[in-house]
Formats: C-alpha cells, structure tokens, sequence
C-alpha cells in the first residue's frame, strides 16, 4: 500500500529508470533513490494525470487519431447537424413534447457514451471531448426550447428582448457547463465552446440592453476577453497546452476586432485603440511563448493596417505603402510563430 502523499510511478518513469540502470548510467542504489524522491515530488504535469488530465508527453506519446476517434467525432458532428436541422424545419411538426424531448435525448445519450467508452488517457479523452461538447450544445438547444416553452411555444408573440434574453441563458449555460467539464478535461475543444458561449452571450447581453455603438460595446467585449485571458494563463500554470491556447486566442481577438467594427467610419480612436490591442497581444506572446496571443496579434496587426488602409488611404501611393506594411506585418508573425510553435511540442 501506498503512504499517505507518496504517488505511483509511471510506466514510462519505470522503463527510464530500468534503460538507464541497464545502460550503467546508474546502479540500483541510485534507481531507488530517483524513484523515491519522484514518489514524494511527483512533477505538477505527472500529478495531473493521476487525476486524469494530459501531460504535454503523454501528448506526444499518443498523438496518432484512433478510428474511435474519427468515428466520434463524425458522429457527434452529424448528430449536431441533424438536430439543428430538425429542429429548424420541423419546428412545428414536432410538438411541444418533440421539441424538448429530441435535445434532452441527445445531450443524455452523448453523456452517457462518453461515460462508458472504453479506453484511457488522451485518447480517450479526445473522443469522450467531442461527445460532451455535443451534449453541451444539445443542453443549450434544450435550455433555449424550454424557455420558449414556458412563454408559449411558436404561437407566442416573444418580443425581441425577450428573445435576447432567451440566447442570453441558453448561452450563459453552456458558457458554465464548458467550463466545469475544461476544468476537468482540460480540451482545446472544450475551450473553443466555452469560447463561443461567452461570445455568444455577450452579443445577446449588448443586443438586450441595446449597448450603442463605439466605446460601449468595446467595454463590454474587453470583459469577455479579459475572463478568457485569465483562464489562459490559469491552464498555462497548469501546463495546459491546447486548451490555453485556444483562449489565448480568444480573448484578445474578440476585444480587437469588436474595435475595428464598431470604429464604424469615424471613430480613429477607437481603431487606434485596436490597434495598440493587438500589439499588445503580439507582446504578450513573445512574453509568454504564446501562439495564441501570436495569432491574435498578428491577425489584429495585419486587420488594422487594412483597415485603415481602405479608409484614410486611398490614392494608390497610401495603398502601395499600406500592402508593404502589411506584407512585413505578416513576415514578423510568420518569424515569431517559427519560434513559438516548437513550445507546443514540447
């Protein structure tokens, strides 16, 4: 039996230490040491698998996609696409009992396959990713339909607000799902949803208070991104890849590009405002080895220099000067995403 704060060797721990000792690198005194000390000291990465998490190793190890995987994922992907389908069709047709039954279903049977499909570590967790991201979309198809339910079904007259309002909750609950199931998944997948849930909550909160245009609407996607930006950099203390990324993503691209569309024509500040957003999540990923603030950054660079290309420049000189900058705008994220994709691999 173990003691109380000792952790279990891995396999791979154990081959290592078995190679090195056969290898003469180290005798058996030195092997037992090594394997106590990381009995006591597990690495934070090591010590998340035992709850279930990937290691950016084991990753590597088990990179290759299973036809389980593929399998999965096609299926979950059709039955998302079928369930929008049905639903945007045979609205009517399916009653009140269809029309709840048909997500609720979908969303248990995902849940329960992704419960009892067979296999561990990354592989499985893959597969078992896209079948709670499917449930998560058929809980928020279910949260919105009941919703409308209760207010009277299709024969109601629902104004707008309350339309809003409705999108608004059934987002709200996938956001909060999403996030329970990354804390314990840790998905680059699962980050995307949670991702899109906020964004799409936070058009519906905009749309329900009727936020004008320009600064007001900025402030508000500069919440969103900030709380996804804070989860990045939580999973990338966790030694989260995929997931971090994605949110790092995320985050600023939705505070930048809100920027450059509510600018509308006459707003220069708030275009240069975007601007300096994106140069400051390029920054953050030469800071902290990103791909994802990489890309926001550089997508949002290369955004603002078209952008006010096509506004301010229009004489075929200003255009001319503006496609080199952004040519050279796009060289420098080229350079730095060569030298910050190698951490993902890692």
């Amino acid at each position: 039996m173990l003691r109380a704060g000792v952790t279990p060797l891995s396999q791979d721990l154990k081959r290592q230490l078995a190679r090195w000792q056969s290898a003469g690198l180290i005798d058996g005194r030195q092997a037992q040491a090594i394997a106590d000390f990381e009995a006591m000291h597990p690495h934070p990465a090591l010590a998340e698998r035992g709850r279930g998490d990937v290691g950016i190793g084991e990753e590597s190890r088990e990179g290759s996609i299973t036809a389980t995987e593929v399998i999965t994922y096609a299926g979950a992907l059709v039955t998302l696409a079928g369930l929008g389908t049905l639903l945007g069709t045979q609205y009517r047709q399916l009653g009140t009992l269809g029309r709840l039954a048909i997500p609720g279903l979908v969303a248990i049977t995902a849940l329960l396959v992704a419960r009892v499909l067979p296999g561990e570590r990354a592989r499985a967790r893959r597969a078992q990713t896209s079948l709670v991201t499917l449930a998560i979309a058929a809980i928020a198809f279910f949260t919105g339909q009941l919703q409308s339910e209760l207010l009277g079904g299709p024969d109601a007259s629902i104004p707008p607000e309350t339309g809003y309002r409705i999108l608004l909750v059934s987002a709200l609950v996938a956001g909060v799902l999403a996030a329970v199931l990354l804390m314990r998944l840790r998905s680059g997948l699962l980050a995307a949803a949670l991702s899109v849930s906020l964004l799409v909550a936070t058009i519906a909160f905009i749309l329900l208070l009727q936020v004008g245009h320009g600064w007001a609407v900025e402030a508000v996607f500069l919440v969103t991104g900030a709380i996804l930006i804070a989860a990045a950099e939580y999973g990338r203390r966790q030694q989260v890849v995929w997931a971090t990324e994605v949110l790092a993503l995320a985050g600023p691209s939705m505070a930048i590009i809100t920027a450059f569309i509510t600018a509308q024509d006459g707003n220069l500040p708030l275009e240069i405002f975007g601007g300096l957003l994106a140069g400051v999540a390029f920054g953050a990923s030469v800071y902290r080895g990103s791909a994802g603030y990489a890309f926001a950054g550089g997508i949002g660079l290369f955004a603002f220099v078209l952008d006010i290309e096509f506004r301010y420049f229009q004489s075929s000189l200003g255009f001319a000067v503006s496609l080199v900058i952004s040519g050279l705008v796009l060289l420098g994220i080229a350079l730095l995403l060569a030298r910050l994709v190698p951490h993902l691999r890692r």
